[in-house]
């Protein structure tokens, strides 16, 4: 199917109020696929939960793909978006669509490892050399690969989105250099490696639910977190995160995933077409997030956070501490991790 490269973020926004309008009398994906039915005429209601709040990339590119589909699908299929965390954070939104009590969703692709240890190859600290060389690997027959993998714990995934480089944000003290982090609380998503990784920079890791964030900064359990410029502006975290530094810790995709045994219940052309628009929209959610980033930025200078560009911090030093996480992991990624750093 063709890009509709006449897409805005004002049309974007329309879409998200068609689709609120969606009639009430339609089954949900759960009831068509307990009735056994898989006729045409019947319409499948899609319940999809994620954590952006409304004008974010995340809901923003849902809202473009959902059209998408439901016009792909001559109405046969409507999504009813569940955004701002309110089915909870990213690791219960997993679980959902796991057990089927969520449909599909959109999560940071850290949470997903979890579930896919595989998944964790592409977390690693400071492993992509810019943002062509992510998309080139996720898009590939690396991303392809651990897509595939995750029918094992239950969902199919689609395709990776953006979450974004995700940088250094704390209200303690400008980060220049790895000493400035050193026994800082970080809050950091439920993953080992970045677990670890916080641990090799002299912080002390604290996994929390995205939900908690705001009120655990407010609280003072944790000093700071990672955040990419979305989630910092869209949040209002940045209201209690004063320092903010382009480090690019690592790039954070957000996986698409429906649950799997719903997914091969559906006809075998709505599976087709979620799937490739799954894909394409990822390209069309990526161009939003760039076309964000900039307006936030300024935006977040505007209202008084202290930016440290990436060209005032030495990068290296933070990558000589982070070594031992490679080392740690060699056997279990080491090959993974290879074939990233090959990606051309």
């Amino acid at each position: 199917m063709k890009l509709n490269k006449g897409l805005s973020l004002s049309s974007m926004a329309a879409a998200a109020l068609l689709l609120s309008a969606c009639g009430d009398d339609s089954n949900s994906a759960a009831d068509a696929q307990n009735e056994g039915t898989d006729q045409e005429s019947d319409v499948i209601t899609i319940k999809v939960g994620h954590i952006a709040p409304e004008g974010e990339a995340y809901a923003l590119g849902f809202e473009a793909y959902a059209e998408a589909v439901e016009e792909a699908t001559d109405g046969r299929v409507e999504f009813e978006i569940f955004g701002d965390g309110s089915l909870g954070g990213e690791r219960e939104l997993a679980e959902g669509v796991q057990i089927g009590n969520i449909d599909m969703s959109l999560v940071t692709t850290g949470v997903i490892s979890n579930f896919v240890p595989e998944v964790t190859a592409l977390e690693f600290p400071f492993l992509f050399r810019d943002l062509d060389h992510a998309y080139k690997t996720l898009d590939g027959e690396i991303g392809q690969e651990i897509l595939d993998g995750m029918n094992s714990a239950g969902f199919k995934g689609i395709a990776f989105w953006e979450n974004g480089q995700r940088h250094f944000a704390n209200n303690k003290r400008p980060i220049t250099e790895p000493e400035d982090l050193s026994g800082l609380n970080m809050r950091t998503i439920e993953s080992d490696i970045l677990i670890e990784t916080y641990e090799s920079l002299g912080t002390h890791p604290t996994p929390m639910a995205f939900p908690e964030v705001y009120g655990g900064l407010q609280q003072g359990v944790i000093d700071g977190t990672d955040q990419s410029y979305g989630v910092i502006w869209s949040t209002n975290t940045y209201e209690q995160l004063p320092y903010f530094t382009e480090s690019g810790l690592y790039y954070a995709s957000a996986t698409l995933i429906i649950n799997d045994e719903l997914y091969e219940e559906l006809p075998e052309d709505i599976r087709e077409t979620i799937v490739e628009l799954g894909k394409e929209y990822a390209q069309v959610q990526r161009e939003i997030s760039q076309e964000l980033e900039e307006e936030q930025h300024n935006n977040l200078v505007e209202n008084g956070v202290e930016i440290i560009p990436m060209e005032d911090i030495n990068i290296e030093e933070f990558r000589e501490l982070v070594e031992p996480v490679y080392e740690k992991y060699a056997d279990q990624y080491g090959d993974y991790i290879e074939r990233i750093e090959n990606v051309e």
